[in-house]
């Protein structure tokens, strides 16, 4: 495989494409914070009938996500499947020790992210469809500039701006991380497992 379509895997877009697709995460989100209200409300109550509905919320929330990272890793796959080319990932596993003290109110999104069984989906969609896929080390994708190397935290403005401060180069954030991955994966040697 010469050419690789980096995906870069976040909270607020699940998951960007180097090719430019967006797979959106708000509808994912909004569930989370509907469930999340419902579930507050119930565990007050604290009634048998209370703790049932919670089970029952607990497994529509998990089937829910489950079908959202299905049909994005089939997008993918059917995105790469004939170009010969293959996919590269962030090697995110860690990223819940790694991260910074966080505001309460993303706690609970940073938990409930299913990044590692997306990464799950596209792999053994990816066997079966005869795909590379490579991991590559997540650190400075998104701060990185593709045009001139240069890697500064000043160069993501915003969750979705990226501007380099030293050649200007705009672009979206997460394509601008997608591209970095895939290049990346051309350029080095697997960083973690390839399959």
């Amino acid at each position: 495989t010469k050419e690789f379509l980096g995906v870069d895997l976040g909270i607020v877009n699940i998951a960007t494409t180097s090719d430019g697709k967006e797979y959106s995460g708000a509808a994912v989100r909004g569930m989370r914070r509907r469930h999340a209200r419902l579930r507050k409300k119930l565990q007050k109550n604290g009634t048998k009938s209370a703790k049932r509905l919670l089970k029952k919320r607990r497994k529509k929330e998990q089937r829910f996500a489950r079908d959202v990272n299905h049909c994005i890793s089939k997008q993918i796959i059917s995105d790469v499947k004939d170009t010969q080319r293959g996919i590269a990932m962030e090697d995110l596993g860690g990223i819940r020790e790694r991260v910074k003290t966080v505001r309460k109110t993303q706690r609970r999104e940073l938990s409930s992210w299913a990044f590692y069984q997306l990464r799950q989906f596209i792999t053994y969609k990816a066997i079966l469809a005869g795909v590379e896929v490579q991991f590559v080390d997540p650190r400075n994708t998104s701060r990185t500039c593709p045009k001139c190397g240069n890697i500064d935290k000043k160069n993501r403005k915003t969750q979705s701006h990226f501007e380099c401060t030293c050649c200007g180069y705009v672009a979206n954030a997460d394509i601008n991380a997608a591209c970095n991955i895939a290049g990346r994966a051309v350029v080095n040697q697997p960083y973690a497992g390839v399959v």
